[in-house]
């Protein structure tokens, strides 16, 4: 299988954003819903998209930021459970921890979260639950999500593809711009505290 191609992400955090849910439907027609739990796992020390979904450890990274835009891509995705081979030689690197105690050959979801509770303080276990509403366009997708982080709700508008330019484009139409782009990770840790307070809007 092909690997999927860096992609460029403008993404907002606030309570509310007022008419861009509109101006999507309006662009887009009726969204395709999806909902997931997620558990995120925030190093202190890396900037790595590190996350549980669906059985699988998925690791995504920040390539490059151009023109206000982030370009990410896929750097890992593993099923679960996890070799100990595999989470200290892949996944660990990507958190940059260390764990010197001893490991169970197999690590599944709750084993993992366990060790690096036990282990380390530089790493941040967060529940996360998401309805995304999607929105496709020729070039681009764009999606507005409802997320609770640890039970908190918070909402979130992303658009995203790989070309820039088009990107760029719907942004500025949807006047996100004005929100600022933050990602996943760092919202994150503005939320749990890792980061300085963030100033989402009302």
């Amino acid at each position: 299988m092909e690997p999927s191609p860096p992609r460029y992400e403008f993404r907002s955090f606030a309570q509310q954003f007022g008419r861009i849910d509109f101006e999507l439907r309006e662009r887009a027609g009726a969204p395709e819903i999806r909902e997931s739990a997620e558990v995120y796992l925030l190093s202190r020390a890396t900037e790595f998209n590190v996350k549980l979904r669906s059985g699988l450890l998925d690791i995504k990274e920040r390539i490059a930021v151009e023109r206000g835009l982030e370009q990410w891509r896929p750097a890992l995705k593993l099923p679960l459970p996890l070799s100990s081979d595999a989470l200290q030689t892949r996944v660990l690197p990507a958190l940059g921890v260390q764990i010197e105690a001893l490991l169970p050959e197999e690590v599944d979801e709750q084993a993992l979260c366990g060790v690096l509770r036990d282990a380390t303080r530089d790493v941040v276990i967060v529940d996360l639950f998401k309805r995304r509403f999607g929105f496709r366009f020729e070039s681009v997708q764009a999606e507005v999500v409802e997320v609770l982080v640890n039970g908190a709700a918070i909402r979130s508008v992303c658009v995203e593809g790989v070309d820039a330019d088009d990107v760029l484009h719907l942004v500025e139409a949807l006047g996100l711009l004005a929100y600022g782009n933050i990602n996943y990770v760092a919202a994150l840790k503005r939320i749990t505290g890792l980061a300085a307070a963030p100033s989402f809007r009302a």
